[in-house]
């Protein structure tokens, strides 16, 4: 079941490209939030990391530098000013490192992706690093009162000095065991470091291989909805093609040609409004050569008309006279004189027919009971409809408004039709006639039904044309005329008919 909103053709077309829009939209969105992930993670690295790992690396340079010359170097010294000055720059060295390194941690403490337990727990070993440092000021105060150097153990008095010395020789003996654990501890930190932004620069290296292909693989996608929606969209507008091969047959003269009305919903508005269309000309095309047939048909007549009824008279008079001369003779030759006044009076009727219809008036349009004319028609034609074992019955509609007729032309035309349908049932035996009056939109209507054999599907759309009968012997100008003066009033008519079930014709007219 299609969606609604998705029946209308300019929809169809509007969903896919937006759906292609979106999809391009999708994908750039994507594309862009990872680089700016990476963009991200280069800049911590840049910024953070590479900084952490070279100044981690110069503190476990700098404690190197101390352990050092506390083991080789302080004791070759000249005085203990100059062990001072020494341990106090390699001290302060050290302390402006581990403040560096502390403050950059701390700057990173909120970073996202996971950096930032790893961050506080290399803070954490900075810190303890720091305090480590600050508990061993006591242990340097104690070396430096009496620093254990060569020329003050060769120069020292022998009551004083040597318990000095003595203590100075333990502190630095705990000083290097500390400096020693502070070295390894800070090597190892800043190889922790040099390992993580080792890492993070080969993720960064696999995430920038990865957005590659996940670029790729998004744009073939983009692609392919795009192809999608192009076929979709093409598919879509295939009915206007048929549109067009449509109105070509109809342009050749194929007036019968229809389309399938499925499809978007204008393009089956459009299908049914082109059928209608086809309908309209199709019914046009059959009026006008209904049109120019009538035309002919009324030339005709009128010539023949002209040639035959003069004699036709002659003939009438000159039997009169015969039959009259042979008053006195056998049965059988005033039957003949009989037989030929029957063949001559339905000749002239015929052409009387004919003349009929070639002088067919315009109508003269006044206010009429549609009611008053069939009630009337249909006194006048009961006892004949009788004979003929016909029943006629007669249905108003309640407050039947006037029609736009004219009177003497529309009892002409439905006089056709009771008779048509009378001769219909009739030659069954006998059966049943209706006739109704009603109302609708601004028409009154007129309905002659019958319970005969009804009529043939391949005669219905050629029923109103001259010479076209459902009768042995008519002249299939009954309908025709009716069919004519029912279209000079400006009004309709329609007939529907099931084989075997009778026949329904329906005079619409206009209201007056």
């Amino acid at each position: 079941m299609r969606p609604a909103f998705l029946r209308t053709l300019s929809a169809r077309i509007l969903a896919g490209f937006a759906v292609l829009i979106l999809v391009f939209g999708a994908t750039m969105i994507w594309i862009v939030a990872y680089m700016n992930d990476l963009r991200s993670e280069i800049e911590v690295i840049r910024t953070r990391y590479l900084k952490l790992t070279i100044v981690s690396k110069d503190l476990a340079g700098q404690q190197q530098m101390l352990f050092a010359y506390l083991r080789d170097e302080m004791a070759g010294e000249g005085t203990p000013t100059m062990v001072s000055r020494r341990l106090h720059r390699l001290r302060n060295a050290r302390g402006d490192l581990i403040v560096r390194l502390t403050t950059t941690l701390d700057g990173m403490r909120d970073l996202p992706r996971g950096h930032g337990a790893a961050v506080r727990r290399y803070l954490d070993r900075v810190d303890a690093m720091g305090r480590t440092i600050d508990g061993l000021g006591v242990t340097y105060d104690a070396l430096l009162a009496a620093p254990p150097i060569e020329r003050s153990l060769a120069t020292a008095p022998p009551a004083v000095e040597p318990t000095r010395l003595q203590a100075g020789l333990a502190a630095k003996e705990r000083l290097l065991e500390a400096e020693h654990r502070l070295f390894q501890s800070m090597g190892e930190l800043a190889d922790q470091l040099r390992v993580r932004t080792e890492r993070i620069a080969e993720n960064l290296e696999y995430n920038a291989s990865r957005l590659r292909l996940y670029t790729g693989i998004m744009g073939l996608v983009a692609v392919l909805v795009g192809l999608l929606v192009t076929a979709w969209v093409t598919m879509s507008l295939r009915p206007l093609g048929r549109l067009r091969s449509a109105s070509r047959r109809i342009a050749a003269g194929e007036y019968g040609s229809r389309i399938d009305e499925r499809g978007p919903a204008e393009v089956a508005d459009l299908a049914r409004e082109f059928n209608a269309m086809g309908r309209a000309v199709e019914e046009r095309e059959r009026e006008l050569v209904r049109s120019e047939r009538l035309a002919a048909v009324g030339k005709m007549a009128a010539m023949i008309t002209h040639e035959v009824r003069n004699p036709l008279s002659s003939i009438a008079l000159n039997t009169e006279l015969l039959e009259e001369e042979l008053a006195a003779a056998p049965g059988e030759a005033r039957d003949i004189c009989r037989a030929i006044t029957r063949e001559v009076d339905r000749l002239t009727a015929i052409t009387e027919e004919y003349l009929s219809f070639a002088r067919l008036p315009k109508p003269r349009l006044a206010a009429g009971s549609l009611v008053t004319l069939v009630d009337d028609l249909v006194r006048f034609v009961r006892e004949d409809l009788a004979a003929r074992k016909v029943a006629i019955h007669v249905e108003h509609a309640t407050d039947v408004p006037a029609a736009r007729c004219d009177e003497g032309q529309i009892r002409q035309a439905l006089l056709n039709l009771v008779r048509n349908a009378a001769e219909a049932v009739s030659g069954q035996g006998g059966g049943q006639v209706w006739v109704r009056t009603g109302a609708r939109d601004e028409v009154v209507t007129v309905e002659v039904q019958d319970d005969g054999p009804g009529i043939a599907p391949e005669l219905r759309d050629r029923l109103f044309d001259p010479f076209v009968s459902t009768k042995d012997g008519g002249t299939g100008l009954g309908l025709a005329l009716t069919h004519q003066i029912i279209k000079d009033h400006g009004g309709a008519i329609e007939v529907a008919s099931t084989p075997g079930a009778g026949a329904t014709f329906t005079l619409s007219l206009p209201r007056a």
